[in-house]
């Protein structure tokens, strides 16, 4: 049950918005319909992930009352616990909102992995019916990138947005045993995961390379048109 749900909700639906836009676009460019999958993936998910970097700009704000608390009970953990739940609690804040930005987007990383490894005209059989069959799929993008091939120099590209797209959104917890799980999260996500990514790209399909690093730059122009909104209204 969980195999059919997964592959009929998640996995071809996902393989036949790609195909669309193969199939649609003028020259049949796999990196083109790649990219336009993204920013539709990117945009249904908007919400979401702007709802949870609201909740990082609010953690933010609170951080001074944060300390006081943590100096307060700096020899009571349960105390200082207690009292943080309770502040965490009066300002709507989850802690853990950082965790959302990667936890959300897990199971379509997944899905699109699956999809990159095996471009393969035996998929072909998965397409809806109202999707045009293409016949092939041609894996070579504008007649220099192999996206089903790793690629270091995009692996570098990805790494670095993903880097500056995290820092830019991300509000790391201070330090404390009740934050220490949030905390450890959010360095792993901005310093360690950028390294994973450009190793990834070594041996993953660079169609999932490119993926992400299109999710990255749309996020990092979100987020500076976020800024510059609020600003204006400030």
């Amino acid at each position: 049950m969980f195999s059919f749900l997964y592959n009929e909700f998640l996995w071809r639906p996902l393989f036949n918005g790609l195909m669309f836009f193969y199939t649609v676009s003028p020259i049949a460019d796999l990196g083109i319909s790649i990219i336009a999958l993204t920013l539709i993936i990117r945009g249904i998910l908007t919400p979401v992930l702007w709802k949870a970097q609201k909740a990082q700009k609010a953690l933010q704000l609170i951080q001074p009352e944060i300390k006081k608390i943590q100096e307060a009970h700096k020899n009571d953990k349960e105390g200082q616990g207690k009292a943080l739940m309770e502040l965490y609690g009066r300002h709507k804040v989850n802690p853990f909102s950082g965790c959302l930005l990667m936890l959300v987007q897990f199971p379509i990383l997944i899905a699109l992995l699956q999809v990159f490894q095996n471009f393969d005209a035996g998929l072909l059989v998965y397409l809806y019916s109202f999707i045009h069959h293409p016949g092939t799929i041609n894996t070579v993008s504008l007649g220099v990138l192999d996206l089903a091939k790793g690629s270091i120099p995009l692996g570098v590209i990805a790494a670095v947005t993903q880097y500056f797209q995290t820092k830019m959104t991300m509000v790391i917890p201070d330090k404390g045993a009740e934050n220490s799980f949030a905390r450890s999260f959010q360095m792993q996500t901005l310093y360690i995961f950028p390294v994973l990514i450009l190793i990834w790209s070594f041996k993953f399909p660079s169609a999932l390379t490119l993926y992400w690093t299109i999710m990255n730059v749309f996020g990092i122009v979100q987020e500076l048109v976020m800024r510059r909104i609020q600003k204006n209204t400030s």
